[in-house]
């Protein structure tokens, strides 16, 4: 009877409506569950450090910088220039510290601080490094000074810091200049080591040095290695090397992948882990031609994995967050005002490259 069709119609209809909302709820959890992804989210599971440096200037002016340092990373690289910490000899300014370290409190992150000896620009204007005779320091009195400088850092950076570039790019001398010229080539960087050990015994130290914009030159990285066998031989507790990747994407090396693990095999021989300190690559000009973006994250995708796969390599930071405020724009030494090398646009949109790591980081260890 017709009447019987159209109750058994309702009957099948009442049924279906809670399995369609029950679909459209899951379909939602899952759009939800994607946009919700992050970077850190599957770092975290692999206590993994993925971070990017504060770039104090730029994030004080756009409050997306904030959201999403604090949304996908879980460390940040906090600038410590001696220049900015200790502007007047026993006068410390912590602010941009204490700025970096309540951010990261808040957003359950750790810091790495960059760092504490690098070239004489970056030292502090009252030691007088940009004449010929290095502010005519003793060695005791210079050596007392960098003593007192790590150890007030460290110490005030406490469990906060899980990591402190100790020295920076020491393989040009020029870049260190007064350090080495008053305290020897290698002398000053065993010290400030064993100083910044003493402040803190738990942090991670690292040695910091760049290796070309092609990929890693061999030759260069041999002699970084024997220069890290040297120093641990004379005492300086090096935990980690670090090394930055600040890549040309049109002009890598054909086998700049191999380089990277060859770096990470010479690391794990000497017994020190590895951290990928500052990444960025250009994609070239005029976009890196059709395929630019592709390439890019193809690279970022390749770095981040080889890290991942060794477990020797500890962390992968890139050196900004949005293109809009990369160095490569905003330097005068580089200046090219076409750079989009990271892994967000100028938007804070994700980019491909984003995507490159993110897969990365899926795949795991």
């Amino acid at each position: 009877m017709e009447w019987q069709r159209i109750l058994r119609g309702m009957f099948l209809l009442l049924a279906f409506v809670p399995a369609l909302a029950q679909k459209k709820s899951a379909d939602k959890a899952g759009a939800d569950k994607k946009e919700g992804e992050s970077l850190r989210h599957y770092a975290d599971k692999l206590d993994f450090h993925i971070g990017a440096v504060i770039q104090g200037n730029f994030w004080e002016e756009d409050p997306k910088y904030k959201q999403v340092l604090g949304r996908d990373f879980n460390s940040a690289v906090s600038i410590v220039f001696q220049r900015f910490t200790q502007p007047e000899r026993g006068r410390f300014n912590y602010g941009s510290m204490d700025e970096a370290m309540s951010f990261a409190k808040q957003h359950d992150m750790k810091l790495m601080g960059h760092c504490l000896v690098y070239r004489n620009a970056t030292s502090a204007p009252w030691l007088n490094f940009n004449n010929a005779q290095c502010g005519n320091w003793s060695a005791s009195a210079l050596e007392q000074i960098l003593k007192e400088h790590i150890q007030a850092l460290v110490r005030h950076g406490g469990d906060t810091y899980y990591s402190w570039e100790v020295v920076n790019e020491p393989m040009n001398p020029t870049h260190n200049g007064c350090w080495a010229q008053v305290l020897g080539e290698e002398g000053y960087i065993v010290k400030a080591f064993q100083y910044a050990r003493e402040a803190n015994p738990k942090a991670l130290l690292l040695l910091n040095e760049t290796f070309g914009e092609e990929g890693v030159d061999k030759g260069r990285a041999d002699a970084f290695f024997a220069l890290v066998k040297s120093l641990k031989a004379k005492g300086a507790p090096i935990d980690v090397v670090g090394i930055e990747m600040h890549l040309e994407a049109q002009e890598l090396h054909p086998n700049y992948l191999d380089e990277f693990k060859y770096f990470l095999n010479e690391a794990r021989k000497l017994g020190v882990e590895t951290h990928v300190t500052e990444m960025d690559v250009y994609q070239g000009p005029n976009g890196g031609g059709p395929n630019g973006f592709e390439n890019q994250k193809t690279i970022f995708y390749n770095i981040a994995h080889a890290c991942l796969k060794d477990s020797n390599c500890i962390g992968f930071i890139t050196w900004g967050l949005g293109d809009r405020y990369t160095w490569l724009r905003t330097s005068d030494w580089k200046h090219l005002t076409d750079a989009k090398p990271l892994l967000f646009d100028d938007n804070f949109d994700k980019k491909p490259a984003y995507y490159g790591v993110l897969q990365a980081l899926k795949e795991g260890r």
